[in-house]
């Protein structure tokens, strides 16, 4: 395979491989597969691999900035569990990229907060409704720690949204995080309807969305964009709608469908000592 002198770091790539396996400008970029939550709907557990070393994962975003992509949107599992995430994003800005982080916001550090604002990171925090509903579908005490974490986020001048997965019997939810997002003077809110991959797809029976609500949702989104527009970007996020580009903590490029049978194995990013 011809190399060519596009680098980053001190390291060489493959040239063209970006058109090759047609990668976005930003790709969700899994730190690691481990959680500090037990959600039901889980997109991505635990999948009985190791966090990735730091200069694996600095390796890879290397590869993907030489490969086309812009911004490396840091998730999960849940990346904040990652103790070296600090140094990721602050790397990721220092040669050239952009990042987003989205997290459970239910660890949220001073460093990791230093290191959100001297990259400019946008954050978005899973916050998925009033206490009662959000330690529920979250299996832990976390609504305190999570909405303090936002609050903290804003404080110190991050942006910061939420997401809010809907499941089913809970389209209500999306009133109160409305609310929620108005009395602390954020801009942007996205719901997730439910999808039946990882967890979620054990627990089809309890979250999965009825044909009406699945109707339902798309107008309550409609409806609300309405009544506050200029005042909330309310987005709805259907990721059963298109497949999306995700690296694995392993280093695996993955096209991730609804479910797990509908994904595609695109590459292994090659390591290499920097």
């Amino acid at each position: 395979m011809n190399i060519q002198a596009n680098s980053y770091g001190s390291a060489r790539y493959p040239a063209s491989l970006a058109s090759k396996l047609d990668l976005p400008l930003m790709i969700c970029f899994r730190v690691t597969r481990f959680c500090n939550a037990r959600c039901g709907f889980c997109l991505a557990p635990p999948d009985g691999g190791n966090h990735p070393k730091i200069s694996e994962l600095k390796n890879r975003v290397d590869w993907l900035l030489a490969n086309g992509v812009k911004t490396m949107h840091f998730c999960g599992g849940e990346p904040t569990i990652h103790h070296q995430l600090p140094e990721l994003i602050s790397y990721t800005k220092m040669i050239g990229g952009k990042s987003k982080l989205t997290t459970n916001g239910i660890l949220v550090s001073d460093e990791l907060i230093h290191a959100l604002k001297f990259a400019q990171t946008e954050v978005k925090v899973s916050l998925h409704g009033n206490e009662i509903h959000h330690n529920n579908i979250v299996g832990k005490n976390a609504f305190h720690s999570t909405s303090e974490s936002i609050l903290r986020l804003i404080r110190n001048g991050i942006r910061t949204s939420v997401q809010t997965t809907i499941v089913h019997n809970h389209l209500d939810a999306m009133d109160w995080i409305i609310q929620f997002c108005l009395e602390n003077s954020m801009k942007k809110v996205s719901f997730l309807p439910f999808i039946p991959r990882g967890y979620g797809l054990e627990n089809r029976s309890l979250y999965d969305l009825s044909l009406a609500e699945q109707r339902m949702l798309p107008e309550l989104i409609k409806q609300n964009r309405r009544e506050y527009m200029n005042r909330l970007d309310i987005r709805l996020l259907n990721f059963n709608s298109r497949p999306i580009h995700v690296v694995e903590p392993d280093g695996r490029i993955v096209l991730e469908g609804a479910t797990e049978a509908r994904d595609t194995y695109l590459y292994q990013i090659p390591n290499v000592s920097l």
